[in-house]
């Protein structure tokens, strides 16, 4: 008789139960504003109809400090019109940047008449090197308690001189990335450890209600930052075939893609 190990047969378990990726196909709707349309599918569990136009670059930040994407193209999604930054890597990889979060994208395959690509939407991606210098920064720009903003309302005006959660991690993704998207990956992972912490208070927005939860301390935050850098050494989710790097915006702003 033949006997597993528990590891092996989770393994197995989780490739079988893992659901195929969504597959795009979109066809140009406007040769002249080289405009494309199509669908995913069932995309995040609902008819999705996407619409894409090739751009010159990302606008919400770079992904990864090793390499600029081959081919950008920006869009809505959905019959509410939610934006959409696709960034293509050579391999014919590359991310979709949504509302919901960002999603890897394989077989990317662009032609005179056709554009398609899968999705993996049963997973966000995992955070680069840059999340990790993100989170640093947010770290770093919460020094004490006369920059820390108590009352939060998320929105971070450029001249600010204190910072909530929210807004020392936006202003961190700037600084790095020299763009900002709410569902960045540092940003989601924060996001995931602070509902862990606050399970059962049924906050309305995760970030901003834990800043401004009496009970928050400057120390919690700390641990919070603390946390996230922890879980992506020890997932070895900050790498992404580049090495390490610390938060450089002078080098890390040039145009992406």
């Amino acid at each position: 008789m033949i006997v597993f190990s528990a590891g092996f047969v989770g393994a197995l378990s989780l490739l079988f139960s893992a659901p195929p990726p969504v597959h795009c196909q979109l066809h140009e709707t406007d040769r002249a504003l080289r405009r494309w349309e199509g669908s995913c599918g069932r995309l995040f569990d609902e008819k999705a109809t996407l619409r894409l136009t090739p751009a010159k670059s990302i606008t919400t930040g770079r992904w990864r400090a090793d390499a600029v994407p081959s081919a950008v193209w920006a869009g809505a999604v959905g019959d509410v019109d939610e934006t959409v930054e696709l960034e293509i890597y050579p391999g014919n990889t590359g991310v979709l940047r949504t509302q919901k979060g960002w999603f890897a994208v394989t077989a990317f395959v662009a032609t005179v008449d056709r554009l398609e690509f899968d999705v993996d939407a049963s997973r966000k991606v995992a955070p680069t090197s840059l999340d990790a210098d993100i989170v640093r920064r947010a770290d770093a720009l919460l020094s004490s308690a006369a920059v820390w903003n108590r009352a939060d309302n998320r929105q971070c005006p450029a001249s600010a001189t204190t910072w909530s959660i929210y807004c020392a991690m936006a202003r961190a993704t700037i600084d790095v990335t020299c763009g900002f998207h709410h569902r960045r990956p540092a940003m989601e992972l924060v996001r995931v450890i602070i509902e862990a912490r606050s399970a059962g208070r049924n906050y309305d927005h995760r970030l901003m209600d834990y800043n401004n939860d009496t009970t928050t301390t400057l120390a919690d935050v700390h641990t919070i930052f603390s946390e996230a850098l922890a879980r992506m050494s020890a997932s070895e989710q900050a790498a992404v075939g580049e090495q390490p790097g610390q938060a450089d915006p002078d080098r890390r702003c040039a145009p992406a893609g």
